[in-house]
């Protein structure tokens, strides 16, 4: 896999042996489909973050300062914050090692935990880190592609200024967690923060320290083959999520079981079965096992003898599907699916075969079309 990438960005990655070119603008509409945020769209901010996948931050920014406007008009949401101070009356439980240790009782004090209710929550924190982030990168125009500066400009001011309200309620500004997202839970009053969350994350992901200044900068894009490997399968996981499930479809990646019917040391050493995703419907009786690839879909003695499809990769769809037959109901008619992007060996690639019962199909997605093409392409491979 090599790179190009010339000053106006119209060539991203080469892959598949230098054989196909996807515009850097592409490889940004594949990290909005693979952001949490994605879910939390409207549909009309969704075509709106299609159509411009390179201002993504922009995006990202101006959902945020309206998520946490529209909080601070109606009360940020709090919560119970675990406090240790020492106190002159007892709240809650009683650090009686400190208080002894420090001789506190003489001094009419006493060492106390306990649980406060308050706006400097870890969720709280993370946001008005991610405005003041994001102030600070998007007051340098030349980070944010595709964005008018005066009102780049004012946004970095609005989000410096929401920050500052933010800890005027006293919400603490300090270096973000990120892990902080994955351990939020949320209920039926306080679900509509997943949004706010959401915005926050992409923004903080988005934003790097720089190596020169110290200061975050907007990121540039992962060039690694594990890295868009990565970005590949993740796009196409949560892409499938948000356009399927309201249709009633059940979507995932799966470790899958071997059907191994004993208990020797050989079943500890076999290696695990991760399927990229797997998309159900329960009441259609249809089940497809979906497999990403990043790379062409033609081995490289493609045109010489016994070249053809990837062999590995047909071995590996096909026992993900095999190896399933007596876990899943009678009923349920199983598919395998390999996903490729086009390459000029395999432009329009769309071929199925059916073995033991199961339909094995491989296809490709064109990365270098229009961004509503790739939108219909994808869903075209389980829509079929």
């Amino acid at each position: 896999m090599t790179v190009q990438e010339p000053d106006d960005g119209s060539v991203g990655v080469v892959v598949g042996e230098g054989s196909t070119r996807i515009p850097i603008r592409n490889l940004w509409l594949l990290y909005l489909y693979a952001s949490e945020l994605y879910q939390h769209l409207s549909a009309s901010e969704r075509v709106q973050a299609e159509g411009n996948p390179t201002a993504l931050a922009d995006l990202a920014a101006r959902i945020l300062l309206a998520e946490v406007r529209s909080r601070l008009r109606r009360g940020m949401t709090p919560g119970y914050v675990a406090r240790h101070e020492v106190l002159a009356h007892v709240r809650d439980r009683v650090d009686q090692i400190t208080t002894a240790r420090g001789m506190l009782l003489e001094r009419g004090q006493v060492a106390c935990d306990f649980e406060e209710l308050t706006v400097d929550t870890p969720r709280n924190r993370y946001v008005c880190a991610a405005l003041l982030t994001a102030a600070r990168w998007l007051g340098d125009t030349r980070a944010v592609r595709s964005v008018d500066p005066s009102r780049t400009s004012t946004l970095a001011h609005d989000c410096r200024s929401v920050a500052a309200d933010m800890q005027r309620l006293g919400v603490t500004a300090e270096r973000p967690d990120p892990l902080t997202p994955r351990r939020q839970t949320y209920s039926h009053f306080d679900s509509d923060d997943r949004r706010m969350v959401a915005a926050a994350q992409l923004l903080l992901e988005l934003a790097l320290p720089s190596h020169s200044t110290g200061r975050a900068v907007l990121r540039g894009l992962d060039y690694s083959e594990h890295s868009l490997r990565r970005l590949f399968e993740e796009a196409v996981r949560r892409f499938y999520a948000v356009h399927l499930r309201p249709q009633g479809w059940s979507v995932g990646k799966q470790q899958l079981r071997w059907p191994s019917s004993s208990a020797g040391a050989m079943d500890v050493l076999l290696p695990v079965m991760e399927v990229d995703v797997v998309v159900e419907h329960r009441r259609h009786r249809r089940r497809i096992v979906l497999d990403t690839k990043f790379t062409t879909a033609f081995s490289k003695q493609f045109g010489h003898r016994g070249g053809g499809l990837r062999s590995e990769h047909l071995y590996q769809l096909y026992t993900y599907v095999r190896s399933q037959e007596g876990e899943v109901a009678e009923d349920m008619r199983t598919e395998g699916v390999l996903l490729y992007p086009a390459t000029e060996q395999a432009p329009e690639l769309d071929v199925t075969t059916r073995m033991h019962g199961h339909q094995f199909r491989v296809v490709t997605v064109d990365l270098a079309a229009a961004p509503e093409s790739i939108h219909a392409g994808l869903l075209s491979v389980v829509t079929a």
